[in-house]
């Protein structure tokens, strides 16, 4: 089957990632659904659609309510027909020290990565066995196969869908439809400006700001290995036409350098060098702690 003929639905088109992923797939002839939780963050996506007749629509979807999800579905279906292709590509990530992060910021972290991935899977998966053909790709993220300290509830979160990736990717394979996980690294995005900081008990706070302002500046080790997100769509793009693509595609050097770490090396190592890279000295505390997504 001519995977350009399909239809994609893709989350968080707002920026980033997801928006780069929208125009390259919508220029290569595929119909490409493109949401956000604020629609009106997609009207310059909209207004270039109709300047280069591309296929192209664009719909609310919050993937942490169903019904949003549901109304963003049948817009989609309205539009083009069933869904053969759905990237997930929403999220965000909470940090903080485990110890002062609360229940509420750790739901909320689950309800949009995993859950808010999940439900979308349940309604397009139908669509895909009908055809019997489908590709399911998940934005995840090297922190899903290597946790890093601050940043506990965003990996656990990424963890938990690395795991749904591979049942899924065993239970779907029978019926031509491929799951694909995709593990970016530091890429130029809004995604450390937004990453959601609750408030720290005051023991925390000097220690935190310090290591956030670090991460957040323009001389962390995450600048320097950072990649486009059009590089990243380009990576999607590739898995989503691959006839028999991989499990897992690394988008950056940290995220392939991680990876291959994860596989040679004990946990007692492995920690040795995650505390080395996060310059973490012998009260737990950071001098620097490069961001990766």
């Amino acid at each position: 089957m001519d995977a350009r003929k399909k239809t994609v639905f893709i989350t968080g088109c707002s920026s980033g990632i997801g928006r780069e992923l929208a125009r390259r797939l919508a220029e290569r002839g595929y119909a490409v659904v493109a949401t956000a939780r604020k629609p009106e963050s997609l009207q310059d996506l909209i207004e270039e659609a109709r300047a280069k007749n591309w296929k192209l629509v664009t719909a609310a979807c919050d993937v942490t309510d169903e019904a949003s999800c549901v109304a963003a579905l049948m817009a989609a279906r309205e539009a083009f027909g069933e869904i053969h292709i759905l990237v997930n590509n929403a999220g965000y990530g909470v940090a903080g020290p485990l110890e002062a992060v609360s229940d509420e910021y750790a739901k909320a972290q689950f309800e949009t990565n995993v859950f808010g991935a999940m439900r979308l899977v349940r309604m397009v998966v139908p669509d895909m066995r009908r055809a019997g053909w489908g590709r399911i790709v998940n934005v995840s993220s090297i922190l899903g196969k290597t946790a890093a300290p601050y940043n506990g509830w965003y990996s656990a979160s990424k963890f938990a869908l690395e795991a749904l990736s591979d049942t899924m990717r065993l239970e779907l394979a029978r019926f031509g439809i491929r799951t694909i996980s995709i593990l970016p690294g530091p890429v130029k995005t809004a995604f450390v400006e937004n990453v959601l900081l609750p408030d720290l008990p005051l023991p925390l706070v000097p220690v935190y700001e310090k290591t956030v302002a670090r991460m957040r500046g323009e001389r962390s080790a995450r600048r320097k290995f950072e990649v486009s997100a059009e590089r990243a769509a380009r990576v999607i793009l590739r898995a989503v036409e691959a006839k028999n693509p991989h499990p897992r595609y690394c988008v950056t050097i940290p995220a392939h350098v991680a990876s291959c770490l994860r596989r040679v090396l004990s946990d007692r190592l492995m920690d040795r060098v995650i505390a080395k890279f996060y310059r973490l000295n012998r009260a737990g505390r950071s001098d620097s702690a490069p961001g990766v997504s």
